[in-house]
């Protein structure tokens, strides 16, 4: 297969997020969710960097953190909320997501992975 050259790339890509179980204590849960991902390009990624090592307090290197990956993250399927119904994506509910530490990892992991040319693993 010949290299496409795009202005922009968006792929869908496994997500897993490994979180605390509620039910077992001491015990990690595993979830699993697709994300549509369109990565930055490398102009922006430096600039988002450099921006970032600016950052005067870890709430601010936090709050940009999370502009940066909404940026990146553009839908989702496979989130479901307490309930069991399908939750769609909108900008509030990832703002959502991100407050948690477990789904940042997994986003962050696909990315890598993706970018790195890895193949999704089983489970992620």
């Amino acid at each position: 297969m010949k290299f496409k050259l795009a202005k922009t790339y968006r792929y869908w890509w496994p997500v897993t997020v490994q979180m605390p179980d509620p039910d077992q204590p001491g015990t990690i849960l595993t979830q699993e969710l697709r994300v549509l991902l369109e990565p930055l390009p490398q102009d922006e990624v430096i600039a988002v960097q450099e921006e970032s090592a600016k950052l005067k307090t870890v709430r601010a290197v936090s709050e940009h953190g999370a502009a940066s990956m909404e940026r990146v993250v553009k839908d989702w399927d496979g989130v479901e909320d307490e309930d069991g119904k399908l939750v769609p994506f909108t900008p509030a509910m990832l703002r959502q997501a991100l407050q948690h530490a477990w789904f940042r990892a997994g986003i962050n992991k696909a990315l890598a992975e993706s970018q790195n040319g890895e193949a999704a693993r089983l489970g992620n």
